[in-house]
């Protein structure tokens, strides 16, 4: 299985995430899609993250626990919007998939 290369915002977003968790996800999946405006520019991304070990279910909670109001010191990006999309618990992994827009900020 091919692992996606992270670069960029997306990257900053989650290392973000994983210090959320107090655990690194494997990146399952990845989706990108450029993104502008007349003033700004970057890209939405689609991914999917998947915890497993002592407690899956908790490390999930700590990333999407309050995420909608949740702030990021990605240095020069900034994530204008995330969510998530879908959350799937099994026996001993979870894995959420999220949508997240972030612009560069230089």
């Amino acid at each position: 299985m091919t692992r996606p290369l992270l670069t960029g915002g997306l990257a900053a977003l989650i290392h973000a995430l994983a210090k959320r968790a107090g655990t690194r996800p494997i990146v399952e999946a990845v989706d990108s899609a450029p993104w502008s405006s007349i003033t700004f520019t970057g890209a939405r991304h689609r991914f999917t993250l998947r915890f497993e070990g002592d407690d899956p279910a908790g490390a999930a909670y700590a990333v999407t626990d309050g995420l909608d109001y949740a702030e990021f010191d990605l240095g020069t990006y900034i994530v204008v919007d995330i969510v998530v999309v879908e959350t799937v618990a099994g026996d001993d992994r979870v894995r959420i998939a999220l949508e997240a827009l972030i612009l560069a900020n230089d």
